[in-house]
């Protein structure tokens, strides 16, 4: 089997030692084990770089080199693509991981200023996709990220994002709905602020309770300014560990896009995570919304009115108990990373 080794920099810092955030869980460090399982020898972690090995993973005071593959992700650095053209040489297979899009990032995104060329001159966006054309093969989370790719690189494959089931326990549907999202304000693309026009009046109507999980302490524009709400219920931001426990404590879930690119190019992993807790869900319909759609995940909604007829019919505890039982039974059935393992074997091995 081969051996692979998965890297990137998206850890939590302050954390000992140290944790992978969201991206590089889902699209790393799930991979990285499930391989493991067929016999892969495989390792995750954050880079460490030398003139004569390139790029390996950290470890102690050190690096692990001499991998037949490498899968990277989020790699901004200016020496990268150089780097990485001395590992093909000695004949590494080079492979990046691509799930947000990022010439389309929108100004809302506190990362279109921390990746922006003029900001940062040594590790930016530009470098980064610098480095993804280097590489043998690109494997992207959506249909959006594959044409755009395509034209662009050597090799494109989709593997869209999946779920480490045994983690996700449903939540029990109580007869009170609570109606929530989850997600950081500060890297949207100003997607939380559709839901003004017609969230205040149905909270009002209705007097439910509204629930955000992924509060930033100290946001001057938290989701409750951004929605129009003055009373809203917040849950912190926690580690990717503890997140299937702690964030999921609404039972109607809302996943709100701005039809703008960096939004249409994303996964619809959001709503998968609702479903594996039992919660229904509503969604802007972009493209990977609307394959959830067709294969029974999700509702669907464009208008105000879309969205509040939608909410209305979720208020009643047993339709929400019956389509929770149903999504998540759909999820474990075809979302789980036991389920797509073979596809990111494919993908990465070439």
């Amino acid at each position: 089997m081969p051996s692979a080794a998965f890297i990137t920099a998206d850890f939590a810092e302050n954390t000992d030692p140290p944790q992978p955030n969201g991206c590089a869980w889902y699209r790393l460090v799930l991979p990285s084990r499930a391989l493991a399982k067929l016999g892969w020898d495989t390792a995750v972690g954050m880079p460490r770089a030398s003139l004569e090995h390139g790029i390996g993973v950290a470890y102690e005071d050190g690096m692990l080199t001499g991998w037949d593959i490498s899968v990277m992700k989020l790699l901004m650095h200016r020496d990268i693509p150089a780097m990485l053209r001395g590992m093909q040489q000695r004949g590494e297979r080079i492979v990046f991981d691509v799930d947000d899009f990022h010439y389309g990032i929108h100004e809302d995104n506190i990362a279109a200023s921390s990746t922006n060329p003029h900001n940062n001159p040594t590790a930016n966006r530009a470098f980064y996709e610098q480095a993804i054309r280097e590489a043998d093969s690109v494997i992207v989370s959506t249909e959006f990220l594959a044409d755009f790719y395509a034209p662009r690189v050597r090799d494109v494959t989709i593997v869209r994002n999946s779920l480490d089931i045994e983690r996700w326990e449903p939540i029990e549907q109580e007869e009170e709905p609570i109606i929530g999202w989850v997600g950081g304000t500060l890297w949207r693309s100003n997607d939380v602020e559709i839901l003004s026009d017609w969230l205040p009046g149905f909270v009002k109507d209705h007097g439910i309770r509204v629930q955000h999980s992924g509060h930033i302490p100290g946001d001057g524009k938290h989701f409750g300014v951004r929605v129009g709400l003055r009373r809203v219920q917040t849950t912190p931001m926690c580690l990717v560990k503890d997140y299937p426990d702690r964030m999921f404590t609404m039972n109607i879930g809302l996943v709100p896009l701005n039809r703008v690119p960096f939004s249409e190019a994303k996964s619809n992993l959001k709503g998968l995570e609702y479903a594996a807790k039992g919660i229904p869900f509503i969604a802007t319909p972009t493209r990977e919304y609307e394959l959830l759609a067709e294969a029974g995940i999700g509702r669907l909604a464009e208008t105000p009115d879309e969205w509040r007829d939608h909410a209305t019919e979720l208020l009643d505890p047993e339709i929400r108990r019956a389509e929770g039982k149903r999504i998540r039974e759909l999820v474990e059935r075809d979302w789980t990373i036991e389920g797509k393992v073979n596809e990111w074997a494919t993908a990465i091995a070439g």
